[in-house]
């Protein structure tokens, strides 16, 4: 390995491990903003169930006194205080999304920047090409400028860009918090007039409507809502998916992109993650040698099939010319043959039960292999 490469690797490694760490902080401060989005959103819950209640049921310093009947502990939310509530809630949403954005345009930025600056490692100035602090060169800048702007402008499998995902987070956020904080009032606002409608009989209201007429509490809306908007599969959990998505796109277009024209490059090593969870389809892709390059490695990165998938913790290295053997060249292979080396474990966590049981049987075709199951079992009369 000459100087020049040495330095590159060595510059590869340290922008990897920089990349990590900006994840886990930006990761770390999402949850954060999201968090204290959820807190801020029960505290106006609270504070609009607290208005609603009688003078005679509160306490000067704004805490609920329990009403012998028709206030609960926690206090209610009245129909005529839903509209301003939602308004607030919603201007809360707006905040939290526009943090969210900023951190990710920094993510974005910095992660591109990580990438490009690799290529002006140069011998006899490691130590500053290694340095993240470095100035960056014009061909650098210009490079991880462009790979912002390939993400940006990304169109997934699913026919969705960047900005269409984040919009969705949005809307989704605004139409479950507030569209349970609305249903909560409703129903206890209908409950009530169902009552008034008993009484005007002169019939007894049935207990359980006598429970859903005191309103609901503001205590028990703040929590659901805080759930909707931290808890799994809510708005934090989607965020911080396109967050670390996003910017390990940034990070490898821009890397890849510095270091594709460069005469001493041969190939994509695919990178399988030390913290990869469990066995996936990138256990395949870090091991299969289709180019005749070695294992995992690929010609181009229109031929890198990286990233696998969302929340990818793997990353790529380059390979050079005179890393490739002919022992490389010879183990040249197809896909199913490289599922045929895997440990039977480690091949059902690629492919899954189904898929797997196919490939025992001899059934599994290439086309297969990331194919959805529904369209496999089709295939091979199984649905």
């Amino acid at each position: 390995m000459t100087p020049e490469q040495a330095a590159i690797r060595r510059a590869t490694l340290q922008a990897q491990k920089a990349v990590t760490r900006l994840d886990a902080a930006g990761l770390a401060a999402l949850a954060r903003a999201y968090r204290n989005a959820a807190d801020d959103i029960r505290a106006q819950i609270d504070a609009a169930a607290l208005a609603s209640m009688p003078a005679v049921f509160r306490f000067r310093d704004g805490r609920q006194r329990r009403a012998a009947a028709g206030v609960g502990a926690e206090g209610t939310v009245t129909i005529e205080a839903l509209r301003g509530l939602l308004v607030e809630v919603e201007g809360r949403l707006q905040r939290v999304a526009r943090v969210r954005d900023e951190l990710l345009d920094e993510g974005l930025t910095k992660a591109a920047q990580y990438g490009a600056r690799v290529w002006d490692a140069v011998p006899g100035a490691a130590p500053a090409a290694a340095s993240q602090a470095q100035v960056m060169s014009p061909a650098a800048m210009a490079v991880s400028e462009t790979a912002v702007r390939v993400v940006q402008e990304f169109v997934a499998a699913d026919g969705l860009q960047l900005s269409d995902r984040i919009w969705r987070i949005d809307r989704a956020a605004r139409e479950a918090v507030t569209g349970a904080i609305e249903r909560a009032v409703i129903e206890g606002h209908s409950a009530a007039q169902a009552a008034r409608a008993f009484l005007a009989r002169g019939e007894a209201v049935p207990a359980e409507l006598a429970a859903k007429m005191r309103g609901p509490a503001g205590g028990a809306i703040g929590r659901e809502a805080a759930e909707l908007l931290t808890g799994s599969g809510g708005a934090m959990d989607n965020a911080m998916r396109v967050f670390r998505t996003e910017i390990n796109r940034a990070h490898g277009e821009a890397y890849m992109a510095g270091g594709e024209g460069k005469p001493y490059f041969g190939g994509w090593r695919y990178l399988l993650s030390p913290a990869h969870p469990e066995p996936d389809i990138c256990d395949l892709l870090a091991v299969q040698n289709l180019h005749g390059l070695g294992k995992g490695v690929y010609p181009s990165r229109a031929k890198t099939p990286w990233p696998a998938h969302p929340n990818t913790l793997s990353f790529v290295e380059i390979v050079f010319k005179d890393e490739i053997s002919d022992e490389d060249r010879a183990g040249k292979e197809s896909p199913l043959a490289a599922l045929g080396r895997l440990d039977a474990e480690v091949r059902r966590g690629v492919l899954g039960k189904t898929k797997s049981a196919l490939f025992d049987a001899g059934q599994l075709t290439q086309g297969m292999i990331r194919a959805p199951v529904a369209a496999v079992k089709a295939r091979v009369g199984l649905a």
